[in-house]
């Protein structure tokens, strides 16, 4: 998306003044045109009606005495004046047209038409004009006048509007353009690694508030809100992370842990024992296992049914454990009713009494379920590793083992040999 054009308010305000201006001096310079055109009119009227008045007499006695000079002479002065285009004498007896100007009238009417008099006492008390006199005005020099005059006014508006637009201008600037520049500079900023920032406003003081204050403590409340709403989402996002670390660690010691019993299952088992066996042979320290079976369960099961025998599963599981050393010893279930003890920093020999006590605290106190009480007994196979050995080849030797002593009669121990 193309980006907008920026223009200011300031230019924007000061072109909407310049336009107001133009059709107001539109509208001015029309009715300043129609006033000078009627106010001239009528000074010139008035004007001309003084110069004829002063000229009436020496007309009326040139026609009197039929004095054409004398005619032409008043004629010629009259139509010297710079307000006069042209002058027209007509005698009423002859007929005869005394006239001159800078250019005929071509049928405009005249701007002054006076009858000319006779002098006193010629023809007694008739009043009968000798002639008339008429009078145009000058149109180019009453031209001139109107447009000096409108000249005049209108370089005073455009002076006087251009001294508003540079008042507005340096106003606006002042106390809404640099302003608002702030404001969207701030705004621009606005982000979460930028919110405490605080905006402050170049603005002269006052004792009052206006529409640019009443922005800025609008935007200074939506920083607040957002420092808010932030620190809010980041608390529910570690609460939900922490619940989600909680799930995904739950979730992966079900993964690994056997459900009958509480102790780690097989898939636990085999990557146990596959780094365990890593670092002895790393190391060169010493590792043992022992395989543990319950000797004659399924008899349990046919017997006194599954239940009972998951009881029984989960008693020596718990036996078990307790005899194991904490954080370091570890107990998995391999199948069925077989587990398998890991000692780390163990050899064969501690192997052998770690197998004598749990096959103690197996077979010596019985195990009640539902008010039957049992007695049960295991068979124990032990493996220490050597070498290059892998987690496979130990496995299989402490198997072997277990059945030897399974083959001896159960309820023994069997180590392997190499």
């Amino acid at each position: 998306m193309p980006e907008t054009r920026f223009r200011s308010i300031a230019s924007h305000l000061i072109s909407r003044i310049v336009l107001l201006a133009i059709v107001g001096m539109s509208l001015f310079v029309g009715l300043l045109s129609i006033w000078e055109y009627e106010s001239g009119k009528s000074s010139f009227k008035t004007i001309m009606e003084q110069h004829a008045n002063a000229s009436l007499l020496p007309f009326s006695h040139a026609l009197c005495d039929i004095d054409p000079h004398v005619l032409r002479q008043q004629v010629h002065g009259l139509s010297r004046l710079p307000q006069v285009g042209y002058v027209r004498v007509q005698a009423a007896i002859s007929g005869e047209l005394f006239e001159e100007g800078l250019s005929a009238p071509e049928g405009r009417e005249a701007t002054l038409k006076m009858d000319i008099p006779a002098p006193a006492g010629v023809l007694g008390e008739a009043k009968i004009p000798l002639g008339t006199l008429e009078v145009w005005k000058s149109s180019s020099y009453y031209a001139e006048q109107m447009r000096n005059a409108i000249l005049g006014m209108v370089l005073g508006y455009v002076l006087f509007t251009v001294m508003v637009c540079v008042a507005v201008m340096l106003v606006m600037r002042r106390q809404l353009q640099e302003p608002l520049r702030q404001i969207a500079i701030f705004a621009r900023n606005l982000k979460p690694n930028g919110l405490p920032q605080t905006l402050v406003l170049n603005r002269p003081g006052r004792d009052y508030v206006d529409e640019i204050d009443l922005v800025a403590k609008g935007f200074m409340q939506l920083q607040s809100d957002l420092q808010s709403h932030i620190a809010h989402l980041d608390l529910l996002v570690a609460e939900r992370t922490s619940q989600l670390q909680q799930m995904v660690d739950e979730v992966k010691r079900l993964s690994l842990t056997d459900a009958l019993t509480g102790c780690l299952n097989r898939r636990a088992l085999d990557e146990r024992l596959l780094a365990e066996v890593e670092r002895s042979q790393r190391y060169s320290r010493p590792l043992s296992v022992v395989f543990l079976d319950l000797d004659r369960f399924k008899r349990v099961n046919d017997e006194h049914g599954h239940a009972t025998g998951d009881a029984v599963l989960r008693e020596v599981a718990w036996r078990c454990q307790r005899e194991l050393r904490t954080q370091v010893d570890w107990l998995a279930r391999y199948g069925g009713e077989e587990f398998l003890v890991v000692l780390p920093e163990s050899g064969v020999a501690q192997a052998s009494q770690l197998a004598q006590r749990l096959g103690r605290v197996i077979r010596d106190q019985s195990i009640d379920v539902d008010g039957l009480h049992l007695s049960v007994t295991a068979s124990f196979g032990i493996a220490q590793l050597h070498g290059n050995e892998t987690m496979d080849e130990l496995l299989s030797r402490a198997d072997a083992a277990l059945y030897e002593a399974k083959a001896a009669g159960r309820n023994c121990a069997r180590v392997s040999a190499l």
